[in-house]
């Protein structure tokens, strides 16, 4: 299990008030997840189906998200 993070793209001084579960990180607003996935996975996108077209590409993994504030239930990651 690692944990990952969701680049909102909101700078400090767009939206400056963190709600729960966001962070500050490399200048952006982030939102943090856990996820069972390797070290060398990149996040293409969250979403809350997992058979989507891209779930049958060779090189990208499906897998459920936990503890986080995000409404989406999967991460789908390039591997």
């Amino acid at each position: 299990m690692r944990t990952m993070y969701f680049n909102t793209g909101c700078r400090p001084h767009t939206s400056p008030i963190l709600h729960k579960g966001q962070v500050w990180r490399n200048g952006t607003k982030q939102i943090p997840f856990d996820v069972d996935a390797p070290e060398s996975a990149t996040l293409l996108f969250l979403c809350n189906d997992p058979e989507l077209p891209e779930a049958s590409d060779p090189g990208v993994i499906v897998r459920e998200v936990s503890n986080t504030a995000m409404l989406s239930r999967y991460a789908y990651l390039r591997v």
